[in-house]
């Protein structure tokens, strides 16, 4: 089973019923999965925000993410350390068109390559780059990395 890193884009589906929620619940159930640490609050920001749209009945974005919490343990957690840091800096300054890279994104790629190395340094197979933002698969790809979205997989 391939270590998958997934962004706060795909792993939000496990906790809200969206296109490819099935998909993603079942990737989190056979494969080990690392996430970014600013991936917890990237979810609150997405709970709270279709909580606010109406989406979400009051009080229940806070029991969602309480369950996010209650799984986090089952991944790897990737910190903001100065090398996937400095690596998003290099993306953010080196990135052309039609590449389109923002900050947090930035994060989540640099927080992949530098997993995915450390895995295969340690003889770890590695998967994909989850996500289910089209621009930040095509930032993926530009990054060297494998991509995968959620969305494509409905079945």
């Amino acid at each position: 089973m391939p270590l998958t890193y997934l962004d706060s884009s795909a792993l939000v589906k496990r906790y809200m019923d969206e296109a490819g929620s099935a998909w993603v619940t079942r990737l989190c159930a056979s494969e080990p999965v690392a996430i970014s640490i600013i991936t917890l609050p990237e979810i609150a920001s997405a709970l709270g925000r279709r909580t606010r749209e109406g989406a979400l009945a009051a009080g229940q974005g806070h029991t969602l993410f309480r369950l996010f919490l209650k799984d986090a343990p089952t991944f790897l957690i990737i910190g903001l350390n100065q090398a996937v840091a400095l690596r998003s800096a290099a993306m953010l300054l080196t990135a052309a068109p039609p590449v389109r890279l923002r900050s947090l994104d930035a994060v989540h790629l640099a927080s992949a390559q530098w997993t995915f190395a450390l895995a295969r340094r340690r003889g770890v197979a590695t998967g994909a780059f989850v996500t289910a933002d089209r621009a930040l698969v095509q930032a993926a790809l530009w990054a060297g990395l494998a991509t995968m979205n959620p969305e494509d997989h409905l079945h």
